[in-house]
């Protein structure tokens, strides 16, 4: 498109869906952007529109539109609970929040934090008169405990808020 149709396209346009486009910067052209910020600023949209257009936006923002039932795998939540590489989950976390996995990103994160913070504990136990036998099977025991948490409880808890900001 050259600028002068980006041009008419806009004029068309509702201050809305300028708007709309000023703030999601990152999914349109930046000549179509640029296009947009000048033909708000050609409109000379008053102070309580302007508010009421960004507390608008803000509101979409905070909408969730990804997937807030895909579950994490068990081999997932194994690797994450027993891996402790901060590394490795930001590189699949940040997979799942470009995807729109909303459910598997939080997931992903109790199980690494949980993991993380029992090894930490045992680490220090193993000092006491802990063996790494035993050291070994309560990390295990604290991943069931982990997994019949994240079943019974917390993903039951995370789909309802989800759902409910989703509404909202």
């Amino acid at each position: 498109m050259t600028v002068e149709e980006i041009k008419a396209q806009c004029e068309t346009l509702s201050n809305e869906e300028l708007y709309t486009i000023v703030h999601n910067k990152i999914r349109y052209n930046y000549t179509i952007v640029s296009v947009a910020q000048a033909e708000l600023k050609r409109r000379k949209i008053s102070k309580d529109e302007h508010k009421s257009l960004t507390n608008e936006q803000t509101r979409r923002s905070k909408v969730i539109v990804g997937d807030i039932h895909e579950d994490v795998l068990l081999w997932e939540k194994i690797l994450f609970f027993f891996i402790p590489v901060p590394r490795f989950h930001t590189l699949v976390m940040r997979d799942y929040r470009r995807k729109g996995y909303v459910l598997k990103v939080k997931q992903s994160a109790f199980f690494n934090l949980a993991g993380t913070a029992l090894f930490f504990v045992l680490l220090i136990g193993i000092g006491i008169p802990f063996s790494l036998i035993v050291a070994g099977g309560l990390w295990v025991v604290g991943f069931l405990v982990t997994y019949f948490l994240n079943q019974y409880y917390f993903k039951g808890r995370t789909i309802r808020r989800l759902a409910a900001r989703m509404e909202s």
